[in-house]
């Protein structure tokens, strides 16, 4: 074999030899990559699920927050239409007021108060238990004076040791405060405070009636009622 022919193999291996260095190495840079752009795309995969799994809960998060919004809502569209119902009421009892005297109710003088008693003729009712007792009679007179244009108080009276309560009326004078009417008898009533025996503290008797006193009869607390 002549020279030439030998140089031509060597290059020929040799070129062999640098051809598969290259491709090894490009090959592993190849790998590299890919391993690097795999483990880019892991990290990120991994960041994503975790921003997905973020997402879900403040999701699951804003529907029970909206849930109980709604049911707040509810609730208040169910107060709102209550008070409009409840308003739509006061409305008419106003218009019904401002057709009659009741909506020119005054505070009277004491005067007043005592001529309209001795006028009424509500104490002339005969008692009835449970069917025509102190609340109805209290009850009429205090129609009957704001039907006379005056301003009435109910006033119920409750007692010790007793669920027993008793009514009468109330009026607010302007000279002299208030002052108070059992409406059976037309009989005033004064000291009404808690701690007095109604019956024979309270009440000023006409010459009618004679009371004595009761262990029931003690106050223990009066409410009025405009």
């Amino acid at each position: 074999m002549d020279a030439k022919k030998i140089i031509i193999i060597a290059l020929i291996i040799c070129m062999s030899i640098s051809l598969g260095a290259t491709y090894y190495f490009m090959e592993k840079t190849k790998q590299t990559e890919l391993d690097s752009i795999k483990s880019y795309y892991d990290c990120e995969m991994g960041n994503l699920n975790s921003y997905v799994s973020y997402m879900e809960n403040t999701t699951d998060e804003l529907n029970a927050e909206i849930e109980e919004v709604n049911g707040l809502l509810s609730d208040v569209r169910e107060e709102l239409k209550l008070t409009n119902i409840s308003l739509q009421e006061n409305l008419s009892e106003l218009e019904k007021l401002k057709s009659g005297n009741n909506y020119d109710l005054h505070d009277p003088t004491y005067n007043e108060i005592a001529s309209f008693i001795a006028q009424d003729k509500t104490d002339e009712e005969e008692y009835i238990e449970d069917v025509f007792d102190c609340e109805q009679f209290s009850q009429q007179v205090n129609t009957n004076a704001e039907n006379a244009g005056i301003r009435c108080a109910y006033v119920i009276i409750y007692f010790y040791d007793t669920d027993a309560g008793h009514g009468i009326i109330g009026f607010n004078t302007v000279d002299r405060g208030m002052v108070y009417v059992e409406p059976q008898s037309d009989e005033w009533v004064e000291n009404l405070e808690a701690g007095n025996d109604f019956w024979t503290d309270c009440i000023v008797p006409n010459g009618n009636y004679y009371y004595e006193d009761a262990p029931n009869d003690t106050i223990k607390e009066i409410i009025l009622f405009w």
